[in-house]
């Protein structure tokens, strides 16, 4: 069975890739009419790659395998390039998470345990914290990711930012429920409170009554006495995801650094080894194999980068399926005519 990152990538250039629209030179038709191994992404992906310098008739095998090599050096240096900014961003959506969005819930859960009546100003920090943290994030990330070439996620916080954002805007809309006066009578049981609040709701975006019994089950247990109770776990909600989403982003920076190894100080190098050889006129078999060996840093990314939310939430997944057949692509041209 082909390995994930394998299907992912052959799946990815068998859709990139087109045929050339003048026929190919003979040396390329001929490379790409034999090449035949395990992940060959198909013709029209080898002469697109092997064509991308121009027809030359003093073309020869080695050329090929100099051609197909430089685009690998050219992936690996737009992947560490989009690692440098992902080092850069996340980081940034961690302070704003930490300081400013914490700040603005921690001041908005002060005034409900003080009992003070919620007023425009109380909703303004939710506001403020509903822009500060995930809309900013959000901002941040999807101008690091603009979208062109191959598919990613546009935000690697995609689903973290919007659970922030809707749970900002529960906790504001339960503390919008807040009676100006306290009742004189006996309190409800916790769970008609729940029941009664989350069958009241009613604003653009509520996720719906399963998702605010989910939020405010623990006042269950609190003992919640009145819909302030309730505001007051909702917030304490939002305080812990906060606390859990920089915790995720702590992984990711780890996790990308990781990759920047792999690309920068050991593929990368490996590549231009490879070239070097090539370049020189040493053996064909000895750049072969450095180019394979490089192949496997693009694996050592891919697990790294999916250890903690799977390969669908992995931003760098697409690009390391097109970094490994690239790799592979051009150690087997390299090996095809290093064995004549």
């Amino acid at each position: 069975m082909m390995q994930p990152l394998l299907l992912a990538a052959a799946l990815l250039l068998a859709a990139a890739a087109t045929a050339a629209g003048a026929s190919p030179p003979a040396i390329i038709n001929a490379t790409c009419s034999s090449l035949s191994y395990s992940g060959y992404p198909g013709y029209n992906y080898c002469v697109s790659v092997l064509s991308s310098s121009g027809p030359s008739a003093s073309m020869d095998g080695r050329g090929l395998a100099v051609i197909a090599a430089n685009t690998t050096a050219h992936n690996i240096t737009a992947t560490v390039g989009l690692i440098d900014d992902l080092l850069d961003t996340l980081p940034k959506c961690s302070g704003l998470y930490r300081r400013q969005m914490a700040d603005k819930v921690a001041s908005a859960l002060a005034d409900l345990v003080a009992g003070h009546e919620p007023t425009d100003s109380t909703y303004s920090l939710y506001m403020d914290a509903h822009d500060l943290g995930p809309v900013n994030c959000f901002i941040a990330l999807t101008e690091t990711y603009p979208g062109p070439g191959f598919p990613r996620p546009s935000d690697p916080l995609a689903q973290e930012d919007q659970a922030n954002m809707d749970l900002v805007t529960f906790a504001m809309n339960v503390a919008k429920l807040i009676p100006n006066k306290s009742s004189s009578g006996s309190p409800d049981p916790p769970a008609a409170i729940i029941n009664a609040t989350c069958s009241s709701l009613s604003y653009g975006g509520y996720p719906g009554y399963s998702y605010c019994i989910d939020v405010l089950s623990p006042g269950l247990a609190s003992g919640a006495r009145d819909t302030r109770d309730l505001a007051i776990v909702a917030t304490n909600a939002i305080l812990r995801n906060i606390t859990s989403t920089a915790s995720l982003i702590d992984g990711l920076v780890s996790d990308a650094a990781q990759c920047k190894v792999s690309y920068g100080d050991r593929m990368g190098k490996t590549v231009a080894s490879a070239l070097g050889d090539l370049v020189a006129g040493r053996a064909l078999a000895r750049a072969a194999s450095k180019l394979d060996g490089a192949s496997r840093d693009t694996t050592d990314c891919d697990v790294v980068m999916s250890k903690r939310r799977g390969v669908d939430k992995n931003v760098l997944h697409e690009d390391n399926a097109e970094n490994l057949v690239s790799a592979q692509f051009a150690s087997n041209v390299a090996a095809m005519y290093a064995r004549g």
